[in-house]
């Protein structure tokens, strides 16, 4: 790297500080505009998650552009240039001047860019440091002269910082961290694809596609923010017992595409219930009378009766209802989805 930039130690320090701010992410990145240009005397600029369900970049902030750039930026020509110019790899940014293809192959460039009154621009990929795609910062300038080599280096230095302030997993690590006795867990996205959770460890029962997580997502469906139950354990000697899921709505925290945080944690009070009466809460909480119980256990009507016996004094409850409104708020209760009975 060559000369530093003017004030380059200042508009570290402002970025510094605006990604370690708790302030939300639109006012973060609406901070780190303005200090940017400090840096790079820009008329544009977009800053662009990627959400990789869809193939696109969602919008976190934006100045300058018109309506039609603004389109554009969300549509898969936009994504798709974005992989032809080498943004989509961990490296520095590239100027207008440094592409690898001729500009007049850059079709938004010719179409949207020039035709705007655009002269220069950057584009800087955001990388977590563990190798996750961020997204993508682009600053577009109506002179020639700008961003300067200097500018162009440092705002690659700038580009770990600014992914961490924009990061999406910024928020779901913060919501994870409201349950403190997590062991494992991972995110949930909208596709059912599953997502490394930064500063917990995965779990065999939380793997792609595993019964835990179609449950997970079922517990959200009726537009829930909070679930628990229990998932009892696989053939692995060393996987046996129960373990307590806690599924929490990434509603509000996150893109669009991101679903739940879906959480593993030891077991806890059980209450003394038997793997049987774990069973029979799942059902007492789907609604299901003894009749249909019965027939689904394949066990007589009276056996199923002396079972709910069992469960109210448990759980102190003078109803079936009643215990089924305990079993869904302390999570004490197995989903017919995770036992025989609903598979």
């Amino acid at each position: 790297m060559g000369e530093l930039p003017p004030y380059a130690a200042e508009i570290a320090a402002e970025v510094e500080r605006v990604a370690s701010s708790s302030a939300g992410t639109e006012e973060r990145v609406a901070e780190l505009f303005v200090v940017l240009r400090r840096l790079v005397p820009y008329e544009a600029g977009v800053l662009q998650v990627l959400n990789p369900e869809r193939r696109r970049f969602e919008t976190l902030g934006a100045v300058g552009y018109r309506e039609s750039i603004m389109t554009h930026l969300l549509g898969a020509a936009h994504y798709q240039e974005v992989e032809l110019l080498g943004l989509h790899r961990d490296r520095a940014p590239v100027r207008v001047r440094d592409a690898p293809i001729p500009l007049a192959e850059i079709c938004s460039w010719v179409e949207h860019f020039a035709p705007a009154g655009f002269r220069e621009g950057v584009g800087v990929p955001l990388f977590s440091p563990d190798g996750r795609q961020i997204g993508v910062l682009a600053l577009h300038t109506e002179t020639a002269e700008h961003p300067t080599d200097e500018a162009r280096d440092f705002l690659g230095l700038l580009a770990p910082v600014i992914a961490d302030a924009v990061d999406p997993m910024r928020s779901i690590v913060t919501l994870s961290t409201v349950v403190t006795s997590a062991v494992a867990g991972v995110v949930l996205t909208r596709a059912g694809e599953v997502l490394a959770l930064p500063g917990l460890p995965e779990h065999p029962r939380l793997r792609p596609g595993s019964a835990v997580l179609v449950a997970a997502a079922e517990s959200l469906a009726e537009g829930e923010r909070h679930a628990a139950f229990l998932c009892p354990g696989g053939r692995d000697p060393a996987d046996r017992g129960y373990a307590r899921v806690t599924v929490l709505s990434c509603s509000g925290h996150a893109p669009a595409y991101l679903h739940a945080v879906v959480l593993l944690l030891p077991p806890g009070d059980l209450h003394g219930l038997t793997p049987r009466e774990l069973e029979i809460l799942g059902l007492l909480v789907d609604g299901w009378p003894n009749q249909r119980i019965a027939k689904a256990l394949v066990v007589a009507p009276r056996t199923v009766a002396a079972h709910v016996e069992h469960i109210l004094a448990k759980l102190a409850a003078p109803s079936r209802t009643l215990a089924a409104v305990r079993a869904l708020r302390l999570g004490l209760y197995v989903p017919r989805s995770l036992t025989r009975s609903g598979r």
